[in-house]
């Protein structure tokens, strides 16, 4: 019994994961493919819950023109971490 346990959790913690995934509209899919692969290069990932929206409006502004993104990139990581923010 004692080794189904972290089977078990596991389990859960994947679907858990691409069950957000899977509720993500288009763009909120690209934020989070931009989030997870250009932040973390500077830093570890930061949790969506540890900012504001606002926060991580003007956190993405102001990192998202020192990378040069489009507009359209930072518009879609803002939006995935305020949809993530709110589960």
């Amino acid at each position: 019994m004692s080794n189904l346990i972290p089977f078990l959790i596991l389990t859960v913690l994947i679907s858990i994961a691409c069950g957000e995934s899977q509720n993500l509209n288009a763009q909120q899919k690209q934020g989070k493919k931009i989030y997870e692969s250009l932040c973390d290069k500077c830093h570890r990932l930061i949790e969506p819950t540890q900012h504001t929206d606002s926060e991580w409006k003007l956190a993405v502004e102001r990192f998202g023109t020192k990378l040069k993104l489009q507009q359209s990139d930072k518009d879609a990581v803002v939006q995935y971490l305020i949809v993530v923010n709110e589960k």
